[in-house]
């Protein structure tokens, strides 16, 4: 005995992973998405059809179909086989991903699972509902988790990290990995190291800013500048008064820091702390850099072309002489 129920297309639903919408359809071009949806169709309903009427019925050529077909395969999406084709079931392949079921999971694997991966669980799921809004995409998790793997970050270092991404509109995987690197050499993974390299940060930040604005750069200095003004404030002990008369320096050059870094290095080799020190340095050596550029301006003997007098211009002076 059979029971059914039919209903007609008109009150069927098709479900479009969210997932898909989410992570995929967003790169995928508009073809590759019609394919998908109609081939999501045609397994919820276990139709068949040959690609050519696929094609016609969605307004294709048979090659762009193909295309397609090979676009989402390369995706990931489906598979081709030579009987027909297979679409993934990416919600149980994400699922398997980033979760082993509990009954397949090997001993050490089973001992491994304390509360340090929970407490790292939970960290993961308190980024996705923070920055996500409960949407954080599924690369994401592979992500964090490799972080967590190769810098050692503990839960507060990984949150501090993101809220600091979040914070300057950076909120991409590889500016996140940018300044997850440059904490780890810095040898931050606990509570305690992030307090005081935030505190030595506040005072760059601080000084950035001042930077920035006497630039008029309009916008906060990149990772990679704020290096340079770390090097000066933290390994040469400048403070803004003495980076100013660097800044001064650039009037009229091209604007680099490596510039600005090529001075302040010079002076930090030469023993100069403070204000004071440099300017009294810069006006010992300015009397001899301005006789140098005098004494290049004056004519030289040997550094112009003699006149040629001949016997004629000396007649021409003797007859004049004697009117």
């Amino acid at each position: 005995m059979e029971f059914k129920a039919t209903q007609d297309m008109l009150f069927s639903d098709t479900g479009v992973p969210d997932i898909f919408i989410y992570d995929y359809m967003p790169s995928l071009p508009s073809e590759c998405v019609k394919v998908y949806v109609y081939g999501l169709f045609l397994c919820k309903n276990n139709k068949s059809a040959k690609l050519d009427e696929i094609a016609v019925k969605l307004g294709l050529s048979l090659d762009t179909l193909n295309a397609a077909l090979v676009f989402l395969e390369n995706e990931n999406l489906l598979v081709r086989t030579p009987s027909g084709i297979t679409f993934t079931d990416i919600k149980a392949r994400e699922i398997d991903r980033l979760y082993r079921r509990k009954e397949t999971s090997p001993p050490s694997e089973a001992i491994s699972n304390t509360q340090f991966n929970q407490n790292r669980n939970r960290c993961i799921e308190s980024l996705n509902q923070m920055f996500f809004s409960g949407l954080m995409p599924g690369e994401w998790y592979t992500f964090i988790d490799n972080l967590f793997k190769q810098h050692r970050f503990n839960e507060d270092v990984m949150v501090a990290l993101f809220q600091y991404c979040k914070n300057r509109d950076a909120m991409n995987r590889n500016y996140v990995g940018q300044v997850a690197a440059n904490w780890a050499e810095k040898n931050i993974t606990s509570h305690l190291e992030l307090e005081k390299y935030m505190e030595a940060y506040q005072k760059t930040r601080e000084i950035g800013n001042k930077i920035a604005k006497a630039l008029r750069l309009n916008k906060s200095l990149s990772i990679y500048e704020e290096e340079y003004v770390n090097k000066w404030t933290e390994q040469y002990g400048y403070d803004m008064d003495v980076i100013e008369l660097a800044l001064k320096m650039t009037v009229g050059k091209k604007l680099s820091f490596r510039y600005i870094d090529s001075i302040l290095t010079n002076w930090f080799k030469e023993g100069l702390k403070t204000k004071e020190q440099i300017m009294s340095w810069s006006s010992k050596k300015a009397p001899s850099a301005k006789a140098e550029a005098a004494a290049s301006r004056i004519p030289q003997r040997s550094n112009f072309k003699q006149r040629e007098y001949n016997n004629e211009f000396y007649e021409k002076i003797r007859k004049s002489s004697l009117k």
